[in-house]
């Protein structure tokens, strides 16, 4: 039985892909470009929560761990053949350029035996207010905890924790240097290479709890904005896309690679509203009856009472042209005072 591939992400593996092919130099080796498709092919599925498709993958092909970053591109039979289908397309050759990476991005789907299916049809329907309403909400979180010098801070205060007391000397000297994000050291001070380690390792590890922490309290808010609006949408924040993994790990995973506050409450916001199985609507434009006492502006929808509803295109003093289903018409408005 192939293994599932939503169609959503056949076009992130695509632009995975063209990431690739604008980086790649001619007749390089073609097992380097199929080791890169396939790390890339494992953050798609990351990012998107299919972990089902990566379990799928380690049953079919063994010996493969299906948590491993580097496990498809470490699979000699997996390597040769996707090698073998990057040869059938003349990656090189003849052929618009611009096909190459969606070919790509098909070579992998051929190679590992994947059914691009169509995506799961949505479990509700959420306006743009109460996506505003999630984003703020998230934004509120992240810059109550995080704004200003606490980024910073709680990564060093964690990193603490988890850092040997015979290292914490040296720990000291390097985090006076840590940039305003907790993120890299901006100068190396001298210190043992052990420590230098130690410590770098203490604070990777500590800024992805900080994100972790700080992003399940934004999310818990955003689970109450969706719950004031539908309470089923709400339930599917913590329940799994396709085998264990949540909309919540999703968008805190993908927040892991946010630099700023900012960065990581849109990238968490992000995540969730896009793996949540929620069709946004657009919001929802103000109708203006027609009146030629009225003063309109390009851009405002009108309802007329026999031409039917249309848009201002257009404006020069007392009149406005408005775009109709069946063409365009100019009427009379009061025009705006200057």
């Amino acid at each position: 039985m192939a293994i599932e591939f939503p169609q959503r992400y056949l076009i992130a593996l695509t632009e995975v892909a063209t990431r690739l092919v604008d980086a790649r130099k001619p007749k390089t080796d073609l097992g380097v470009i199929a080791r890169d498709l396939y790390i890339g092919f494992f953050e798609v599925c990351m990012r998107g929560g299919l972990d089902r498709a990566l379990g799928d993958l380690a049953g079919a092909f063994p010996p493969l761990d299906a948590t491993d970053r580097v496990g498809l591109a470490d699979h000699d039979q997996l390597i040769a053949a996707l090698v073998a289908r990057i040869e059938a397309i003349d990656l090189d050759g003849g052929g618009p350029r611009n096909a190459k990476p969606r070919q790509l991005a098909d070579c992998v789907v051929a190679a590992l035996g994947l059914a691009v299916v169509a995506d799961r049809e949505p479990a509700g329907s959420l306006g743009a207010n109460v996506r505003a309403e999630l984003d703020a909400a998230i934004a509120r979180v992240v810059e109550d905890e995080l704004g200003g010098t606490k980024l910073r801070d709680a990564v060093i205060a964690e990193a603490r924790t988890r850092c040997e007391e015979r290292f914490l000397g040296a720990f000291a000297k390097l985090t006076a240097h840590l940039d305003a994000h907790g993120l890299k050291l901006i100068k190396l001070p001298k210190v043992p290479i052990d420590a230098l380690h130690a410590s770098q390792r203490a604070l990777s590890d500590a800024r992805a709890a900080v994100i972790d922490r700080v992003g399940r309290i934004a999310i818990d808010r955003a689970k109450d904005v969706l719950a004031r609006a539908d309470a089923a949408v709400a339930e599917q924040v913590d329940r799994a896309i396709t085998l264990r993994v949540t909309p919540r790990e999703v968008a805190i995973a993908r927040a892991q690679a946010g630099t700023s506050p900012g960065e990581i409450a849109r990238m968490l916001a992000e995540g969730l509203a896009e793996v949540l199985p929620v069709a946004w609507r657009a919001a929802e434009q103000t109708v203006h009856p027609y009146s030629a006492a009225r003063t309109f502006a390009i851009g405002d929808v009108i309802e007329h009472p026999k031409f039917g509803r249309g848009t201002v295109v257009s404006m020069l003093a007392k009149h406005v042209d408005i775009e109709f289903s069946d063409g365009k018409r100019t009427l009379v408005h009061v025009p705006p005072r200057r």
